[in-house]
């Protein structure tokens, strides 16, 4: 929940305060990419096409991190991985306010910089942790987690399988508690306003859960 939160306040506050490009939700991303590209507006597909390769990225180097635990010492360390993501969006909040906050409309040589550290920062925290014990969840994005709980929501009102009745209420609360957790994180940033010290509050909440990951490795 404090990962999705942290997803939907960056998402949200860069989106808001520097250019409507998400750098979380990539499924937007790709509707803004087609949407532009088929109005002929290419500079702002590119836009939207930046923050998806740099996400991409991120994700690259979050598999990559775990592939080399998991030969070396058969665990994974997702602490060390939400640490530096948090030294990320410290660097994020370092260049909006090195670069300026003003808002603009598209990518630019002003706010690519933001745009592109801030996709990585959220590419790795996509890889980084993605199970509430056996349940799969998405920390940066909720499509998933729709089709998901309408599915067990289905199979509930239908009593299917009963002696799985459990899971699925466990299922349907977890994924429903993080996606409040990342419109929560939304909402508070269109509340809090555009200061790019604003930045610091996630960071320290990664920077918590890699403490709390690294004491329960």
């Amino acid at each position: 929940m404090a990962l999705a939160t942290v997803a939907g306040f960056v998402d949200a506050h860069i989106y808001l305060n520097v250019a409507p490009i998400f750098v979380a939700n990539m499924s937007g991303n790709l509707v803004r990419i087609g949407m532009d590209a088929g109005n002929g507006r290419w500079h702002e597909a590119s836009g939207a096409a930046a923050a998806v390769v740099a996400f991409s990225l991120g994700v690259v180097v979050g598999v990559v991190q775990h592939d080399r635990r998991l030969s070396r010492s058969g665990d994974l360390r997702p602490g060390r991985l939400l640490a530096g993501e948090a030294v990320l969006l410290l660097a994020v909040a370092a260049l909006r306010v090195w670069l300026g906050d003003g808002f603009r409309g598209t990518l630019s040589a002003r706010n690519a910089p933001v745009i592109l550290v801030a996709g990585v920062a959220m590419g790795v925290q996509a890889a980084t942790l993605r199970r509430v014990g056996t349940i799969a969840v998405a920390t940066t994005y909720g499509t998933g987690a729709i089709v998901r709980i309408g599915e067990k929501v289905a199979l509930a009102g239908r009593r299917a399988r009963r002696h799985t009745a459990h899971r699925r209420r466990l299922t349907i609360g977890v994924l429903s508690s993080v996606l409040a957790s990342y419109v929560g994180g939304a909402a508070l940033a269109a509340v809090a306003g555009a200061s790019p010290w604003l930045l610091f509050l996630p960071a320290a909440v990664l920077a918590a859960a890699s403490v709390v990951l690294r004491t329960r490795a």
